[in-house]
């Protein structure tokens, strides 16, 4: 039970750091016509946004978790 608790807990936080890079972070990218931002959490999540050639924009979401 105190693990799923703890699972559902992180599972929680990492959508939110999804959500706050893909939505947050891309609007401020995109409100200062910016080619690319990263962001560190100082806590093992990182993300860069980058825009390509294509005008598409290219998001990577990397995290390190100790269990």
């Amino acid at each position: 039970m105190a693990a799923d608790i703890m699972e559902n807990e992180a599972s929680a936080k990492k959508l939110s750091w999804e959500a706050f890079v893909k939505q947050d972070v891309l609007n401020f990218l995109l409100g200062h016509n910016l080619q690319a931002v990263t962001v560190d959490d100082g806590a093992g999540r990182k993300a860069v946004i980058k825009r390509n050639s294509k005008g598409e924009y290219i998001v990577q979401i990397t995290s390190n978790e100790i269990l």
